[in-house]
């Protein structure tokens, strides 16, 4: 029960962390303005995303809007506020924040539910000045921030541009997607390498043109590691908190028994991909040092996974 009420505390830290919002300040003057919410799909660096309780998507002026605290944790961005001078930052994360960044998108997509479409709210424009990666962007004449329940939202077109992400709207679909420069880099991972692109000479294997490098087999994986990692959180959070939502026993039998199959699951998918990633490495010759590495990374990432095993059994 220990390691229950233990892992309980850590989920609501992350959960909170997750949903706290981008507070607004100095707003100004302008009048407010009335607007209408809208249904949307998100999808970052190939994950299916839900935005927090109480934050929303609308369009304003034919322009998407969307919280920037939430984007920039989908986008794994740091973001900061400073209330004294109305400061927005966002940038690279360090080396200690990745992890919490990864943390804080996976309880971001266990938490919340999707808002409907229609839901009125009304916004308050603010000023804020915009800083991404050490540079000062300015918002377009004519676009603002928004304000709504203390959280910030920015256009998503200027958002995508300002830290050079392609992010996209697709009106048809009411869906947004983003796809960073890593995750394009790993699903790209088996293309072939900038040399040797031209037809081959006499007596050249073929097979060589297309060889791809150590790098990008080990960044695929570790792309694929991560969105594991991220999924099996996220599922073991979402059983966690059913669980402990639950009264009646056979429920909560079967919520175990679900949480077992989800870790075993988990372990599953985990050795496959190191079989996947050892075998390519090994096709062409390349030395297996990273498959150690992406065993601590596993044992080090999934360690409150393992707490969540505890408390099932």
């Amino acid at each position: 029960m220990k390691n229950l009420r233990h892992y309980t505390l850590m989920l609501l830290i992350v959960a909170l962390c997750t949903v706290l919002p981008l507070t607004a300040g100095a707003a100004s003057a302008s009048t407010s303005v009335n607007i209408k919410t809208q249904a949307v799909s998100l999808q970052f660096d190939g994950q299916s995303l839900l935005l927090p309780d109480g934050q929303y998507a609308f369009i304003y002026q034919n322009r998407t809007y969307i919280p920037i605290r939430f984007i920039s944790y989908a986008l794994q961005k740091s973001v900061k506020w400073d209330q004294k001078t109305s400061k927005v930052t966002v940038s690279e994360p360090t080396a200690a924040e990745k992890e919490s960044l990864a943390k804080l998108l996976a309880g971001a997509a266990a938490g919340g539910k999707q808002p409907e479409a229609g839901k009125s709210l009304t916004i308050k424009p603010v000023q804020a000045t915009l800083v991404f990666d050490g540079q000062s962007k300015a918002l377009p004449t004519g676009q603002s921030l928004y304000s709504y329940n203390n959280s910030i939202y920015v256009p998503l077109r200027f958002m995508s541009e300002a830290v050079g992400t392609d992010i996209k709207w697709d009106q048809k679909t009411n869906s947004i997607t983003g796809e960073s420069a890593a995750y394009k880099a790993a699903q790209a991972g088996g293309g072939t390498t900038g040399g040797n692109t031209g037809g081959g000479t006499g007596g050249t294997d073929p097979v060589d043109n297309t060889k791809p490098t150590k790098e990008s087999i080990e960044a695929a994986g570790s792309a694929k590691l991560t969105s594991l990692e991220n999924s099996c959180i996220v599922s073991l959070g979402s059983l966690l908190t059913q669980y402990q939502a639950a009264t009646d026993q056979t429920v909560k039998d079967s919520l175990k028994a679900q949480g077992q199959q989800e870790i075993a699951k988990c372990n599953v998918d985990f050795n496959k991909l190191k079989a996947d990633v050892t075998a390519e490495l090994t096709k062409y010759g390349y030395s297996l040092e990273i498959i150690a590495a992406y065993d601590k990374k596993y044992a080090d990432d999934m360690a409150y996974v393992n707490l969540v095993a505890a408390s099932l059994k």
